[in-house]
């Protein structure tokens, strides 16, 4: 009987190996401090004529001087409700406006050659956006834009690995243009019958993959297993 626990034991403790390689490996990567990830450029397509309208599209890729979305890529998002004003400092026009954009749909992939690359995965991970939003400050002086910065934030899970959480923070993201012809060498608007938009770029950039609840617990469980067995065998 011992000797059958022991070897259930085991295969338990394999199994739980093998599905704790074959997922995205956990974790908290930066732009920022330890340089994991990359930091990025976007556009967003006037679909619906302007700046904030139902309809703007989303397309951001990492950025290595050379290679756009080597690392990840996102794509798709598209504004699904008026932008709220959440505050206005201006007097006499000078001042900030502040504005939470709220998107819907779209996707992200991160490339398999990441650091969050697991032992035993053959493809790159797929990411379903369930929040995705933009707060956004404009800055005015004498009724004049000056400056604009935006923090988005994102919220995924993973197609392929259920349970699995993508969390995904731009704390800065800068326009770089705007006008009827894209710069070069930043993501294409979308759809591609988009003929308008803005661009720029994504700096600081934090990501966060979190593990299924009951995958981390039965983690928890099987190594518990195994220290508490060698403790035994020590005696």
């Amino acid at each position: 009987m011992k000797i059958a626990s022991t070897l259930a034991c085991t295969l338990i403790l394999i199994v739980i190996v093998s599905t704790a390689q074959a997922a995205p490996v956990i974790g908290f990567y930066d732009s920022e401090f330890s340089g994991e990830i990359l930091e990025g450029r976007w556009s967003e397509s006037y679909v619906g004529g302007g700046a904030g309208q139902l309809g703007n599209t989303i397309h951001a890729a990492s950025w290595d001087g050379s290679v756009l979305g080597g690392q990840w890529l996102l794509a798709g998002p598209a504004i699904d409700a008026a932008p709220s004003i959440l505050s206005d400092t201006r007097n006499g026009g000078t001042g900030s406006v502040t504005y939470l954009t709220t998107y819907g749909n779209g996707n992200m992939t991160l490339a398999l050659t990441g650091p969050w690359g697991g032992a035993g995965d053959v493809a790159d991970y797929a990411v379903s956006i369930g929040d995705y939003r933009h707060t956004t400050v404009n800055t005015y002086v004498m009724d004049s834009l000056v400056a604009s910065t935006t923090i988005v934030e994102m919220m995924g899970t993973f197609d392929d690995y259920a349970g699995y959480e993508l969390n995904f923070v731009v704390a800065v993201a800068i326009p770089a243009g705007e006008g009827s012809t894209i710069a070069a060498d930043y993501p294409a608007w979308l759809p591609s019958s988009a003929n308008s938009g803005a661009w720029g770029v994504a700096q600081k950039i934090r990501t966060e993959i979190i593990p299924e609840p009951a995958t981390a617990a039965l983690l928890g469980v099987g190594f518990a297993m195994v220290a508490v067995r060698r403790r035994r065998r020590n005696r």
